[in-house]
């Protein structure tokens, strides 16, 4: 049986002394709003640009009855584009979430605190240095990301604990050195090499094929299942480490499988198509402030993160068509906006 419990706003899946799941209706609904506004930006995207294309010629090219030219601009070009940025937007805020709550600050997201430059480092030095394929791409960024946090957290760490504010201020500043380093690597490579890795560190979904997305959905099943499995324990968490230890929780092995999968988020979305700001940074917190919860809300959390990143994509196509942005600037310039907010609102409260 389901019913609704509108005082609650609870949905009970199974019977009602003993529900299988129990949903919050009021995210149900809004994750039901997000991907509605998803898939009609999505439509716009297929269907507007420098090849105008019609809704109804667009849904034959999907449905294999299209020309070659339609089929090819619908099918090769930009389909496999916006579902990957509905896939990256979603690791990405996914990631940001597990970090905030990780950290229990709203500045804590893998953008800010180093773990994105990390595996920036990681994908540069394979591909620049090693001369490492796609797949070695993949695995230094992972190998970059898990390594600039593992360090973050040690330098961070006081007494066993890691507080928020301390964690960010080395986070920033071990970013800084690592940013330094990524400059160095492109000044000694080739003029041809250093341009190619410069268009890529800007955050670009431009030639995206349906085999990258397939490749990074592969990926992001392995990582969105493991941040599935810890959003339970991860909530439990937050009422402090004493009464989480109390009720049987291994927080030491939960905050170290927690880093692992939000540092193989952002590494996956890194390695596909570059650093992308601002994306976990925001997500997360728009997040619970449309669903009114203080816990993960990786559902909604998800879904934001996957409307702003396509929004930004959509946004840097048509800006200046005959040029067009890569996304990572134009998430930046809204980032920074954000940041800013964010920061002396927190300042605020101090």
């Amino acid at each position: 049986m389901t019913s609704l419990d509108l005082g609650r706003r609870v949905l009970r899946i199974g019977p009602r002394s003993r529900p299988v799941l129990l949903v919050d209706a009021r995210s149900v609904a809004l994750c039901a709003g997000l991907w509605g506004a998803i898939v009609v930006l999505g439509v716009f995207a297929v269907c507007s640009g420098s090849a105008a294309i019609a809704p109804m010629e667009a849904l034959a090219a999907l449905a294999g009855r299209g020309d070659e030219y339609t089929s090819m601009v619908v099918l090769e070009w930009r389909a496999p584009r916006i579902l990957l940025a509905v896939l990256l937007g979603a690791c990405l805020a996914m990631s940001g979430a597990i970090f905030q709550n990780l950290t229990g600050n709203p500045l804590g997201s893998p953008d800010v605190i180093g773990f994105q430059t990390g595996s920036y480092t990681g994908a540069i030095v394979v591909m620049l240095i090693l001369g490492g394929g796609s797949t070695a791409t993949m695995a230094g960024a992972l190998a970059g990301g898990v390594t600039t946090a593992f360090v973050v957290f040690f330098l961070s760490a006081k007494r066993g604990a890691v507080r928020g504010v301390r964690l960010i201020i080395v986070g920033i500043a071990v970013s800084a050195m690592l940013a330094s380093v990524n400059v160095w690597i492109l000044l000694t490579a080739t003029v041809e090499d250093a341009i190619m890795a410069s268009l890529w560190g800007a955050g670009n979904l431009s030639g995206v094929s349906w085999a990258t997305f397939l490749a990074a959905l592969g990926g992001s099943a392995v990582f969105v299942g493991g941040a599935l499995a810890l959003s339970r324990p991860m909530r439990v968490m937050r009422i402090g480490t004493p009464f989480a230890t109390a009720l049987g929780q291994n927080v030491r092995a939960i905050q170290v499988a927690a880093i692992v999968v939000g540092v193989g988020l952002t590494a996956l979305a890194t390695a596909t198509v570059g650093p992308i700001s601002f994306i976990a940074l925001a997500a997360p917190q728009i997040a619970r402030r449309l669903a009114r919860s203080d816990g993960l809300a990786l559902g909604p959390t998800a879904a934001v993160g996957s409307l702003l990143l396509l929004l930004a994509d959509v946004i840097a196509q048509r800006i200046h068509p005959d040029s067009p942005l890569p996304v990572g600037i134009v998430t930046v310039s809204i980032g920074g906006l954000y940041f800013l907010w964010l920061l002396l609102r927190e300042g605020k409260r101090r």
